[in-house]
């Protein structure tokens, strides 16, 4: 439930598709002193015979860019929610180089956290040729179109190595913008979302078990005066199934609205991903997600983005249970298991 008087949202982060065509503003393009700096950063932490994730930030020292990794953290939490960083030269060097800096980068944020049963720190989105409607499959892992959601930390990465062949498209949505919209035009489902779902976790949660739901974790979350969203329609759905609470005709309409809101037009922003391109979501304010895509035959060609989840200090207040959406405490990752 709200800890405050709720009202409607008025924050940089509330914005429409064509606010952010007007105002591009959000799209960081790396200057040629930027990348100097990163790559002296990966050649001193190559000459310590580091692993790439051994790698903390003292052992990639990055002097001045580390201040505008510093205003990235404002900007997804003061700001609009969103920076697409662009013009990264992938080219230029190996996988393995692609890595470390992108570590490098990300732990000058903060903490890494693991992002599935396997512990991957940093994990490969790419086409498995894996179902999206199989259980315990992770959609990331398919070509199909996902839906919108957010992840489980305080700021989703993604970096662009390979491109598909077609398709493919990262679409964004301001999920304040939604509330607000729900405020306006269906207050009468507040109470619903801020009382919240048992939302499955498709055997990646503690236990393991197929079977395992959350406890009930607020759509809408008020504290300390700071809103944060938690969405995933089909997990909200397959978590009232598989918790044999089925949802009531509010409870399905609430969640069909707030579903409804995340594909409207004038609400949704579609960018193509080019080589290079790192795109920094605030898990919080923002949903995502992906259009289905075509890929290339050879393996060596498939579209490919590397995935961090960071926890940063500049985070919002957060009630304790909204936070804990994976069953391993307050912003925590997937737990490891062997």
């Amino acid at each position: 439930m709200a800890d405050i008087e709720p009202h409607k949202i008025d924050h940089p982060c509330v914005w429409t598709s064509a606010e952010l065509d007007r105002d591009p503003s959000w799209i960081w393009r790396f200057t040629d002193a930027e990348l100097a700096e990163l790559d002296t950063a990966l050649q001193s932490s190559k000459a310590k015979g580091l692993t790439e994730q051994s790698v903390t930030k003292v052992d990639f020292p990055l002097p001045t860019f580390s201040r505008k990794l510093d205003r990235l953290l404002d900007e997804l939490e003061h700001g609009r929610g969103v920076v697409l960083m662009r013009g990264f030269p992938v080219d230029r060097y190996s996988e393995a180089d692609v890595r470390r800096i992108y570590w490098g980068m990300g732990v000058h944020l903060g903490e890494l956290q693991s992002q599935n049963t396997k512990g991957e720190y940093m994990q490969e989105v790419t086409d498995l040729g894996l179902d999206y409607n199989a259980d315990a499959q992770r959609g990331s892992m398919t070509a199909a179109k996902l839906r919108p959601h957010c992840d489980i930390t305080d700021v989703v990465a993604l970096l662009c190595v390979r491109k598909s062949k077609s398709g493919g498209g990262s679409t964004i949505r301001s999920s304040m913008s939604m509330y607000n919209e729900v405020y306006d035009q269906h207050p009468e489902y507040l109470d619903v979302l801020y009382r919240g779902f048992q939302f499955d976790l498709d055997g990646k949660g503690p236990t393991g078990d197929p079977l395992e739901v959350t406890h009930h974790i607020p759509v809408f979350s008020w504290h300390e005066d700071h809103l944060s969203c938690r969405f995933n329609q089909k997990a909200i759905e397959d978590g009232a199934q598989k918790a044999g609470a089925p949802l009531t005709r509010l409870q399905q309409d609430a969640v069909n609205f707030v579903g409804e809101l995340a594909l409207r037009p004038d609400l949704e922003h579609t960018m193509d991903f080019q080589i290079g391109d790192i795109q920094w979501l605030n898990n919080y304010v923002m949903l995502h997600s992906r259009e289905a895509f075509t890929d290339y035959d050879d393996p060596a060609q498939r579209r490919m983005l590397l995935r961090l989840w960071v926890n940063h200090d500049k985070v919002r207040p957060l009630n304790y249970d909204f936070a804990n959406k994976a069953l391993m405490g307050p912003r925590k990752g997937v737990k490891k298991r062997a």
